[in-house]
């Protein structure tokens, strides 16, 4: 089954609280790693990972924040990772998640998400971050973001949103 056109998707990995303060500094260093774009090696280990041969043999996307699929936003399904800004201070970057907060299907449709792919990304990319952080104790979700609920729509009485 093809991913939503009507929800904004998102995959999230989070370490569990109570990890040791060694495991969570490596989980830090891997989340500046993929927060700037230095996370091409994050990509190619959760290749080796995938089970599904549309992910292991996918690209690496080749932008500033990096991520994976192909580089033609019109041709190529793509999902990239998000990128943190050192000098902005947003609210948004205040986690402790290492998020890839863009999946998005070709412009043209000539490439679409499954949701059997992104569930292989997600067991690959847990088991990717496990092996970086040198144990079992990060987790990941697919999220969906219903994109016609505004923020108004859940502090309204009225039901049009």
């Amino acid at each position: 089954m093809f991913i939503l056109d009507t929800h904004n998707h998102k995959l999230r990995f989070r370490i569990d609280a109570d990890a040791p303060v060694d495991y969570m500094n490596r989980w830090k260093k891997l989340k500046e790693d993929c927060e700037s774009g230095d996370n091409a090696y994050v990509v190619e280990k959760m290749k080796t990972y995938c089970r599904l041969e549309s992910n292991i043999t996918i690209p690496y996307l080749q932008r500033a924040e990096g991520g994976i699929g192909g580089n033609s936003n019109v041709k190529n399904k793509q999902i990239r990772f998000r990128r943190h800004r050192k000098h902005m201070n947003l609210s948004r970057y205040k986690d402790n998640d290492i998020i890839l907060d863009q999946v998005t299907n070709a412009d043209d449709q000539t490439e679409k998400w499954t949701y059997q792919e992104l569930d292989d990304i997600i067991r690959a990319l847990t088991k990717t971050f496990n092996y970086f952080v040198e144990s079992e104790c990060v987790n990941g979700v697919i999220e969906l973001i219903n994109e016609s609920m505004s923020h108004n729509y859940l502090y309204s009485d009225d039901e049009s949103g």
